[in-house]
């Protein structure tokens, strides 16, 4: 197992998103979807979708999931670790979406997306409309996925990519901020075969809108035919001294941004880097990310926390400094340490090769992702991940072996599995996950 963890650590990984024609129906052609064309699909390049066609057009997708999970470590009697299998799950719906789209004019279109969530509601994921000046002018309002990394804006169209987990970047149990946005300037700029792309953008704050916070986030990324190398980055407010709060309230689960629900404040940031490179049939993805944070712990919360959502060892001495020591029906108030400043940081690199045959495509994949967050904690109804908060130091490295196999382009079966691993109750562990995926694709006109 260790020759095992250590081929998965020195690797390359690698995403690959060309797809196989085997659709007629489609407007992509199979001389397209072969070798590198295709970095940074989107689900609308895959269905074959002009977007400068005037028709209102109606597409969208829906995925059905199923995982394992065994040998979880847990603490048992006596502070030993045990094991224990997490039962089959099987979740028939795990996403659907929506999308309604079309051009009001050349320089003016507009697109709704209504997406499953995890109640079985509906939402609106997205509804913006996109104000064309010039190619390297726009502007786009409503509601809308940020511009950040190589990820961020296609992670709902699970078609179109390889692999069926998130970069740990935008797990929903620990995202490192809001996938979206509100305002946003816009363009590009020409040389020849390459396109400089820019984004500058602005929202409330992450937890509602609050005197003298003013989000702010940027990507600038080069892409050429075989290449997309860029920066992205965000500050939860342009005024450092002002804190912003949680997208959700304590005790009510895991936050959808980057402000732990414990925090009364907190003002971050997050910076990084991320390349796609195209080899022939190969693709190359990396990505590198920190969020350093200034925060402000609640007390209350804090207390909360330490006596009923199963805190480790270092957590508690994290929280409570030098009253660690102390019995729970001691603690005040006082013995919680509540300024804190620390970073969450996280790479990823990923790995695929497209093969392409007579029945379809074919296209084995290899990912590592690494994380590190020393503030959360395990427990989710609290605020936990289960992931960095699982781990004695908030450290854990995930790698993943996987197949993507598409009948046609617009369907998609994946399959595959990953190891946990991490410090635990202070012992290195390990435990295997595997994972289906089955994702269908749909488009329709509207005159």
């Amino acid at each position: 197992m260790k020759k095992f963890l250590l081929l998965f650590s020195t690797s390359i990984c690698i995403t690959l998103s060309s797809f196989a024609q085997t659709d007629t129906d489609s407007a992509i052609s199979s001389d397209t979807l072969t070798g590198n064309s295709l970095l940074d699909m989107s689900i609308e390049e895959l269905l074959g979708i002009d977007v400068v066609d005037k028709r209102f057009k109606l597409y969208g997708y829906i995925d059905t999931y199923a995982e394992k999970t065994f040998g979880v470590p847990t603490i048992v009697d006596d502070n030993k670790t045990g094991y224990t299998d997490v039962p089959f799950e099987w979740n028939p719906v795990r996403n659907f979406h929506l999308y309604g789209s079309g051009n009001l004019s050349n320089n003016i279109d507009v697109l709704i997306n209504i997406a499953r969530t995890t109640s079985d509601g509906l939402e609106i994921r997205n509804a913006w409309g996109n104000f064309r000046i010039k190619k390297y002018l726009q502007v786009k309002v409503g509601k809308m996925y940020r511009r950040f990394g190589l990820y961020n804006e296609r992670l709902d169209q699970i078609p179109t990519f390889i692999g069926i987990e998130p970069p740990e970047l935008f797990d929903v149990d620990h995202l490192f901020l809001t996938r979206t946005t509100n305002f946003m300037v816009h363009g590009a700029f020409n040389f020849g075969n390459k396109e400089l792309q820019y984004a500058i953008s602005s929202e409330n704050g992450e937890g509602g809108a609050a005197k003298n916070v003013i989000p702010v986030g940027w990507d600038l990324r080069l892409k050429t035919p075989t290449t997309i190398i860029g920066t992205s980055g965000f500050t939860s407010s342009i005024n450092a001294a002002n804190r912003t709060t949680s997208t959700v309230d304590f005790g009510k689960g895991s936050p959808r941004g980057g402000v732990l629900p414990w925090m009364q404040g907190d003002h971050y940031g997050v910076y990084g880097a991320f390349i796609e490179k195209g080899i022939g049939n190969l693709i190359i993805q990396a990505e590198y990310w920190a969020s350093p944070h200034k925060a402000i712990r609640n007390a209350d919360n804090v207390l909360t926390m330490v006596k009923e959502a199963g805190i480790n060892k270092n957590q508690r001495e994290r929280f409570l400094g030098a009253a660690a020591s102390k019995s729970d029906a001691d603690l005040t108030k006082e013995d919680v340490v509540t300024k804190v400043s620390y970073v969450s940081s996280t790479w990823y690199v990923r790995v695929g090769y497209n093969i392409n045959t007579k029945i379809g495509q074919f296209v084995p994949y290899i990912f590592a992702d690494w994380m590190t967050n020393p503030e959360v904690i395990n427990n989710k109804t609290y605020g936990g991940d289960e992931e960095s908060g699982f781990a004695d130091n908030g450290i854990f490295f995930k790698p993943s072996l996987g197949l993507v196999y598409r009948p046609i382009p617009s369907v998609a079966i994946k399959v595959d599995g990953s190891i946990h691993s991490q410090k635990f109750n202070g012992r290195n562990e390990i435990y295997p996950e595997l994972r289906m995926d089955f994702s269908f694709a749909f488009k329709q006109w509207i005159q």
